[in-house]
């Protein structure tokens, strides 16, 4: 039945107005709005509007301002908006804007309204305003929630995501996508995410989710795989996930995104650093080993033999000792020929200032410091060093790409006569550099040996 306080006389009840009212749904309404557009006035409004919102319904249809006022300042802009875009458009109009209500406190109220067009250029506007307060704010309180989770989640470098299979609708948290490099404004959709992940491992991550997907009850899931970022860098990503189901199968998938890319990286350096070491150990082993069997070869007595052989070995150990003070990183050249070449007498040797500008890696070191002790010892006994006034210089040149080189001459010794024999230092010029790309290019000169030393340095 239409309340006659609530309707323009003349004008009929909406068709809808009475099972709104009976059902509890809201206040029902109608609008009418002349040809011209200007203007317009309520023609009905149902007696349960003073219930809600304190206006009478008689107040409301002789001044629609009434209820117009009701809606809270801030939002009359969002309102009008949206008036504007419905009459240009379809007709149809859906808000939820906040309205003080009959004791004055400001609820959610939902307005939707559609129009229906009058032979006379006329328009009809059936519509309802209903209470939505209880759902917005518990709308809200989770949103609220959910913001507080996402940022406790990205606290510990995670990135939060939500996914409803049904709708298709991807959410990401901005740590998220700076995980997968996209800035915090990009769009997302599920296509987009699969595409990001490195053709290898694809189908391995799907067939992992779609396990999870059609477990009983849902299930959980974990994946690491890699993805590629839109900038072609390469990351691994460590996914753990949630498929929640509800009567018709899943309808949520939640989980969280870590970017496990260091650790990755620091594993391949700790792998390749374990066989660096392997390998230097052997190599290491493999010296010691021609050092004791040349040096046994050429020795007189048990006592020489020692002598020789913890010299040899200690010119290992001092250059070892300066790699490891280096923490691994690239030796200074001045340093390591000042230390090898101490016990000959470094005031004996001539090193050119150039010398300090090179450094040397630390697998070069030591084949390099006992290439000097080696000639070194030579020179004592053959060379220059053999004689008073004999010097040795050592002088830096110019080599190749990522290599030096250091010109060893001596000068003021006995001259020179090549021999044919084949000793521990001549197998040592060969072989001291050339394990690590570099070289040795002796030269016995009349007036004194020469040998031209190439290798890599540090970096």
């Amino acid at each position: 039945m239409a309340d006659t306080r609530s309707e323009v006389e003349g004008v009929h009840t909406p068709p809808f107005a009475d099972v709104a009212e009976a059902l509890g749904l809201g206040v029902a309404y109608q609008i009418a709005v002349p040809p011209d557009g200007i203007g317009r006035r309520f023609t009905y409004v149902s007696a349960n509007c003073e219930a809600m919102t304190g206006v009478p319904a008689a107040a409301a249809l002789a001044d629609a301002g009434a209820l117009y006022e009701l809606i809270v300042p801030d939002q009359r802009a969002l309102f009008d908006r949206a008036e504007a875009e419905a009459l240009a458009g379809d007709g149809r109009f859906d808000i939820e804007v906040q309205m003080r209500g009959r004791g004055g406190e400001v609820r959610w109220r939902r307005i939707a309204s559609a129009r229906r067009d009058l032979p006379d250029g006329s328009t009809l506007w059936d519509g309802l305003v209903s209470d939505i307060h209880p759902a917005r704010t518990l709308a809200d309180q989770l949103e609220d929630q959910r913001r507080r989770l996402e940022v406790a989640v990205e606290a510990t470098g995670l990135g939060f995501w939500e996914w409803n299979p049904r709708s298709g609708a991807l959410n990401w948290s901005d740590r998220n996508k700076a995980i997968f490099g996209l800035p915090s404004e990009a769009p997302v959709t599920i296509e987009l995410y699969v595409a990001t992940i490195h053709p290898d491992d694809r189908e391995r991550a799907l067939e992992t989710y779609r396990r999870a997907r059609d477990a009983a009850d849902g299930g959980d899931f974990a994946m690491e795989y890699r993805a590629v970022a839109p900038n072609g860098q390469l990351r691994w990503i460590l996914t753990q996930g949630r498929v929640i189901t509800d009567g018709e199968g899943p309808c949520l998938v939640v989980g969280t995104t870590l970017d496990n890319t260091d650790r990755h990286e620091a594993e391949e350096r700790r792998a390749l650093v374990l066989g660096e070491l392997a390998h230097r150990a052997k190599n290491g082993l493999q010296v010691m080993m021609a050092i004791v069997s040349e040096t046994a070869r050429s020795a007189r007595d048990v006592k020489g033999f020692e002598g020789v052989l913890i010299a040899r070995l200690q010119a290992m150990a001092d250059a070892q000792d300066l790699v490891t003070a280096s923490g691994g990183r690239p030796v200074p050249l001045a340093e390591l020929a000042s230390r090898t070449l101490t016990p000959f007498g470094l005031d004996r040797f001539d090193l050119e200032p150039q010398i300090a500008e090179h450094t040397v890696r630390g697998d070069v070191a030591a084949g390099l410091a006992l290439l000097l002790h080696e000639m070194a010892t030579n020179a004592v006994k053959y060379g220059a060093l053999s004689k008073t006034k004999g010097r040795v210089s050592l002088k830096a040149e110019g080599a190749g790409p990522g290599m030096a080189a250091l010109q060893w001459r001596e000068r003021g010794g006995p001259l020179v006569e090549p021999s044919n024999r084949r000793g521990f230092g001549s197998r040592l010029l060969q072989a001291a550099l050339r394990q690590q790309g570099g070289k040795v290019e002796p030269a016995f000169e009349p007036e004194g040996f020469t040998a031209r030393m190439e290798f890599r340095v540090g970096g």
